[in-house]
């Protein structure tokens, strides 16, 4: 099978993740799409616990498994959040099955800048989603988790960016209150 792997720190996972890891279905002719909520984010990101992050990343797919899925990999493996061994330890634990990286087209030149990107570009095809890109027509929305927590005590903003699972999941946790 060809997976997509789709990492990101996920806090909150979005409609846009949907639009993302949908586009990179159906666009890169992948089998799969695997959420991965990074575990420690490589670049000190503060964010809600694993644990949560994760959880949404399930309710946000969960009527939609397969294609798509949530691994915990991250959590596994003593890697801090390093793409590249990440895909690596996939690879050798699945070898029947081929991994790629799908990742936002906002972030063509920060992925250079990843440890073992090098290694990265040439053991894996890295499919880069258009996002928010105004003169491209198949461009998905520019939703931000960031915009989201920002957002987070406005309802009705956040009703058209996270779905009512995740909606609930963040008001009775109160993650996200100012």
């Amino acid at each position: 099978m060809k997976i997509g792997f789709f990492g990101g720190t996920f806090n909150p996972p979005h409609l846009g993740h949907l639009l993302a890891a949908t586009y990179a279905l159906k666009t890169f002719d992948l089998d799969q799409v695997w959420f991965a909520p990074v575990f420690h984010h490589p670049f000190g990101k503060h964010s809600i616990p694993f644990e949560h992050r994760l959880a949404m990343c399930k309710l946000l797919i969960a009527e939609l498994s397969p294609p798509f899925l949530v691994t915990d990999i991250e959590k596994e493996i003593a890697h801090e959040g390093k793409t590249y061994f990440t895909l690596k330890e996939l690879q050798k634990r699945f070898p029947e099955n081929t991994f790629s990286l799908v990742i936002g087209s906002d972030l063509q030149e920060q992925i250079k800048k990843w440890s073992h990107y090098n290694e990265l570009q040439e053991e894996f095809t890295i499919h880069f989603v258009p996002r928010g890109e105004k003169d491209n027509p198949t461009s998905i929305p520019n939703i931000s988790s960031t915009n989201v927590r920002a957002d987070a005590y406005d309802t009705e903003i956040i009703k058209n960016v996270v779905t009512p699972e995740i909606h609930a999941y963040m008001e009775k946790n109160k993650f996200y209150d100012k």
